[in-house]
């Protein structure tokens, strides 16, 4: 976990949330922090996919119908740090808080892998930037579960794996940015 670039990105991100209950004012704490990027309020890019867990989660629960919660994500609102490109341990980063995202070659998927697994341990550290505030990762996959267990290394990994192919989730991890950052559009009811 120790290469990368800081960067600023120019846009603003549709991002969703599939859930049983409408989320207007999300909470980074509310979640158990046993996820694959740490405690924190969890998103995606893939409108599908949020549909599919709010499914998902109305069925768990028994709630009438499932509710992704739509938002719109400031990205301006923060300098990027870009791991898999050039190399970040002892690199000048911003001054307080920042976001994390993975280059899409092997360095970066390799990065990526390597984040979640220090994550699932408790370790959010970036080099000597801190932990950010925000994270933009790919959902972890089958084989990402091989490397935890030890069958293969992340770099082994990383030569088959194409970024085109995964799924998207943002991960908020400080409240001030999901305050700031942060806005909710609309509520979108799911059936079960």
């Amino acid at each position: 976990m120790t290469t990368g670039e800081v960067v600023t990105m120019a846009t603003h991100r549709r991002l969703y949330h599939g859930s049983d209950v409408v989320i207007e004012r999300p909470d980074v704490t509310h979640n158990t922090g046993f996820a694959d990027l740490g405690q924190g309020f969890y998103l995606t890019d893939d409108h599908e996919a949020a549909r599919r867990r709010a499914a998902s989660r109305a069925r768990r629960t028994g709630a009438a119908v499932g509710v992704v919660s739509v938002f719109d994500l400031d990205e301006d609102c923060l300098p990027w740090v870009t791991m898999g490109k050039g190399d970040i341990a002892g690199a000048e980063g911003p001054a307080g808080p920042f976001a994390l995202r993975f280059a899409d070659g092997v360095a970066g998927i390799s990065a990526w892998i390597g984040y979640i697994l220090a994550c699932r341990s408790g370790q959010t550290q970036v080099g000597s930037l801190g932990s950010p505030a925000l994270v933009r990762a790919w959902i972890a996959t089958e084989e990402v579960e091989l490397v935890s267990s030890g069958l293969l290394s992340a770099d082994e990994v990383a030569e088959y794996i194409d970024p085109s192919e995964l799924l998207v989730q943002y991960c908020l991890l400080d409240q001030d940015v999901v305050s700031t950052c942060l806005r909710f559009v609309e509520a979108e009811h799911v059936p079960k």
